[in-house]
């Protein structure tokens, strides 16, 4: 039960995100109703951050999820953006009319993408969080569909993001390979009990970063 309420904000975010599609489906010009709650979903996000119960940092699903204050304040931080990058950009998405209720609930989910990967610590979990960050990433880039360039650029997006997930997976693989685990903290472990990295890690590592890049 402790797990469940160090990850409450997760929750409630994947939570909110269900009950958001279920009421823009079901009724009909909803786009500023949804709007408004979804940054009412994202104020309610921040505050349960600081429901952690507590004073050190604390390790989740075989330690493949880590809750400590350096992830709680990084999600803040996105949190607080994201909140000022839907405000800012409400009365631009209504002038081009592409006010639709997928606009905010995709932010949702990229964020909780975004929340997912800042609190991983582990290689698989690091990975899923990058992915739904970037699926809904892909829709907003593409959004305007009306628009060539914003066709063009969901494209563009998208397959640059594919190359790098491959990039980023093999790496992950190759270190998995070479240190037997996707623990961060095993795969640290691993690495200071080698007398010097094999060129396998080496690889893997290089693939890992420039996946990220």
């Amino acid at each position: 039960m402790e797990q469940l309420n160090l990850i409450f904000p997760e929750l409630f975010l994947i939570s909110s995100i269900m009950v958001l599609l279920m009421i823009g489906v079901f009724s009909k010009d909803s786009f500023n109703l949804i709007f408004k709650l979804s940054v009412l979903t994202l104020f309610i996000t921040f505050i349960l951050l600081f429901n952690h119960p507590t004073h050190t940092s604390a390790k989740l699903f075989n330690n493949s999820f880590i809750v400590d204050y350096l992830s709680l304040f990084m999600k803040a931080l996105t949190l607080v953006f994201c909140v000022f990058v839907m405000i800012s950009s409400f009365d631009y998405i209504k002038s081009i009319k592409i006010n639709k209720i997928e606009y905010p609930i995709l932010i949702l989910t990229s964020v909780l993408g975004m929340m997912i990967m800042i609190s991983s610590y582990d290689l698989i979990l690091f990975y899923m969080g990058l992915e739904l960050q970037s699926l809904s990433l892909y829709v907003l880039a593409s959004f305007h569909r009306d628009n060539p360039r914003s066709s063009e650029a969901g494209l563009k997006y998208f397959i640059l993001s594919a190359l790098s997930s491959g990039l980023l997976l093999y790496g992950c693989s190759l270190i998995y390979g070479f240190t037997g685990t996707t623990n961060f903290e095993e795969i640290r472990l691993s690495l200071i009990s080698i007398n010097h990295l094999s060129l396998g890690i080496i690889f893997g590592l290089v693939f890992v970063l420039v996946g990220l890049a």
